[in-house]
């Protein structure tokens, strides 16, 4: 990826605007435009202040290759996050690098009879469920949906209530909600 390509594609996930971020390091509008289609090259000084405004550091703009850790997230990497809902175990991915997230997922394990009550993603948002293994029931608003083993759900127009065991091994899965909070 083009340099001009990568602090476009920063600055819009970071929500900053052209004439935003050219007043913060001190050039014109016009300036950035030019550099964002590699019409033009920043000096150096200009390149710290872009990584600075930019919250990444420079070698993540001038490096052939995205640092490895904003791309993937090792299961060891995976934070839990701490539900008062016995038999229901959520982890997050930590995926790193200065960007706003445009959605969140979630890996959840949920033991045979037991109940998550959605307490984190309530806000108007768009929620896919997807079942690794083991059956599970999703409610959300009036709609009750089952799903096994391969199967996702997407719920668009309701936040998911609840998901239940509906099996009798453990229902593992991965929920991605997006956008991930409430603005």
């Amino acid at each position: 990826m083009s340099l001009g390509k990568r602090i476009k594609k920063i600055r819009m996930n970071n929500t900053i605007s052209v004439r935003d971020l050219a007043k913060e390091i001190g050039v014109t509008a016009s300036f950035i435009y030019q550099l964002e289609k590699d019409q033009v090259s920043p000096s150096y000084s200009t390149l710290k202040k872009l990584a600075r405004e930019l919250g990444v550091s420079l070698s993540v703009l001038v490096d052939k290759k995205i640092p490895e850790n904003w791309i993937h997230n090792r299961r060891e990497d995976r934070k839990n996050l701490i539900v008062d809902q016995s038999g229901v175990n959520l982890e997050i991915p930590l995926f790193r690098g200065a960007r706003s997230k445009k959605m969140a997922p979630t890996y959840f394990s949920i033991e045979p009879d037991a109940v998550y009550t959605n307490e984190l993603f309530t806000h108007e948002s768009e929620q896919l469920v997807y079942v690794e293994n083991g059956c599970i029931s999703v409610a959300a608003g009036e709609q009750n949906v089952s799903l096994k083993s391969g199967d996702m759900g997407y719920f668009t127009f309701e936040p998911i209530d609840e998901i239940k065991n509906s099996g009798s091994e453990t229902a593992r899965g991965l929920i991605v909600v997006t956008p991930p909070f409430e603005n």
